[in-house]
């Protein structure tokens, strides 16, 4: 699968996290949308279908593991990934979606090549075709 062939959407609430990360998934050749919350997400998720969904956990509002259970309910074909600065375990419901904790990344990403390979992964087991 191509980068260009990914759509990724990135849920942060913090600004400089967003730029940085899309502007390295952009230049990478990922099309990358951007959302400040869960809610603003989960209003475009849809229309974006992007094959890959990366959230951060502390977001205001709906965190993001609530985020990614109504995601998945909404696009059962995003893979999904977890961006967090704390240690965590996978929930249930969240594993019950797919999601490993190959799929949790912590901040900071020192490599954000591994991202790249990473988000490759997670759109070539999420999406069916």
């Amino acid at each position: 699968m191509n980068n260009a062939d990914i759509k990724v959407l990135l849920v942060d609430d913090e600004e400089m996290i967003r730029d940085c990360v899309s502007a390295y998934l952009e230049d990478e050749g990922f099309s990358v949308h951007c959302a400040a919350s869960a809610e603003e997400a989960l209003e475009s998720i849809v229309s974006i279908s992007p094959a890959v969904c990366i959230s951060d956990m502390g977001l205001p509002g709906m965190n993001g593991e609530e985020f990614i259970v109504s995601a998945y309910a909404l696009c059962p074909y995003t893979g999904f990934m977890l961006h967090t600065g704390m240690l965590y375990t996978l929930s249930e419901e969240l594993q019950a979606i797919g999601m490993t904790a190959d799929d949790v990344i912590l901040k900071p990403i020192h490599y954000l090549s591994k991202l790249v390979d990473k988000i490759k992964l997670v759109a070539a087991k999420g999406r069916p075709f």
